[in-house]
């Protein structure tokens, strides 16, 4: 008996190549899913792995004699199963043929490298994989700065589909900021504020929700006395709807809420009274890009009960790691607002620009991120 084995893409290729080399009556003794190929371990080709067996060529004048201790009905009861399982193979590869798994082009290794680097997570990767190769199969023949070029048009492409068409509702009377403790929220209405107060002309007021840090009420009635605008202390939800008939006369309300651990579910549960208004209330979730990812996703996670319309996100100067903006976008239906790149008031905030993000990723030189140079992506926010 001649057995062979064959590492196929299904199981019609085996069969066409088995009856080829082994001749029509040739069997099929075995069959199992096989990976190949790949980068790092991800990306393998799934294959199959075929066993097939026949009778040697019976050219000789003699037949050949077999062996008296060796019985040929259990073998051939051990094939009849083997085809009864292939019946179900078959159906199940002839299926997935019309989904292929694509092939990891080797020009794209050094992309997908800086991608795991800048902590964007795998299902993110695969499917810019996917699109890649689907939409250039022949991408090989590319340059290495067209294939640069194809993968910041891919990651641009993901981030403007997850992007607020503009920062603030204009048509929103309550702007409330939420968000874990250290993002910098009270800073981050500082400078909004600014922008509507100095650009927009509009009149504004701040209302602080943060009775838990002393230093943060200080600090935003600081920046009121400043911008010349009233501000309201609330300590409780029950506070809230009279703090808001105080202002208003106000055309666009602030409201900074306090930053908690929100992985405790009480305080979820706080801040959602905070978040059911009767006022056009649009609210911000505030997150700094120096968390890991794995602490970023589990707050949002845990805010999945609380309404939130976009995504501020913060320390964007004091990261160098990125990915996470990017995994957030695609795994997420909240559009990104504002990126905050340092302590200033009102300068250092900027719209969320896909380009600008795109080219911190993939590591295209900062003075070519974005469109046009920092100071003019920070004008374009007024």
């Amino acid at each position: 008996m001649k057995i062979k084995r064959y590492i196929v893409k299904s199981l019609p290729q085996a069969v066409q190549q088995i009856r080829s080399e082994l001749g029509e009556n040739a069997v099929i003794l075995n069959t199992k899913e096989t990976k190949t190929g790949g980068f790092l371990g991800l990306f393998q080709r799934k294959q199959l792995e075929v066993i097939a067996a026949s009778e040697e060529s019976a050219s000789k004048d003699v037949a050949p004699s077999v062996p008296k201790e060796v019985k040929r009905e259990p073998v051939e009861s051990e094939v009849l199963q083997r085809i009864n399982q292939m019946e179900e193979l078959l159906g199940h590869f002839i299926k997935n043929q019309n989904h292929p798994e694509p092939q990891t082009s080797s020009i794209l290794a050094k992309w997908l490298k800086r991608l795991e680097d800048q902590e964007v997570d795998q299902e993110v990767i695969q499917y810019m994989v996917r699109k890649i190769m689907t939409d250039y199969p022949l991408i090989e023949q590319l340059t290495v700065e067209e294939v640069e070029r194809i993968v910041l048009s891919t990651v641009t492409k993901l981030f403007q589909d997850g992007i607020a068409p503009e920062g603030l509702d204009p048509n929103a009377t309550l702007i409330t900021l939420i968000g874990p403790t250290g993002v910098g929220k009270t800073t981050t209405i500082a400078k909004l504020a600014s922008r509507q107060v100095l650009f927009q002309r509009k009149k504004v007021g701040f209302l602080t929700a943060d009775t838990f840090r002393i230093a943060a009420i200080e600090q935003l009635k600081t920046y009121a006395t400043i911008l010349n605008i009233p501000i309201e202390v609330v300590e409780s939800s029950d506070q809230l709807k009279q703090s808001l008939f105080n202002l208003k006369n106000c055309q666009m309300i602030f409201m900074d809420s306090a930053g908690r651990n929100y992985l405790e579910e009480q305080y979820i549960e706080e801040i959602n009274k905070f978040l059911s208004q009767e006022l056009k209330q649009e609210n911000h979730l505030v997150l700094s890009m120096t968390a890991r990812w794995k602490d970023m996703n589990q707050i949002v996670e845990k805010m999945k009960s609380v309404q939130i319309d976009r995504v501020i996100l913060t320390k964007w100067d004091e990261s160098t790691c990125y990915g996470a903006a990017l995994n957030l976008v695609y795994h997420y239906p909240y559009p990104l607002s504002f990126l905050s790149l340092g302590q200033g008031v009102p300068e250092d905030i900027m719209l969320a620009d896909p380009e600008y993000m795109a080219k911190k990723i993939v590591g295209v030189d900062e003075d070519e991120a974005g469109s046009g140079t920092q100071a003019e992506r920070i004008a374009s926010a007024y």
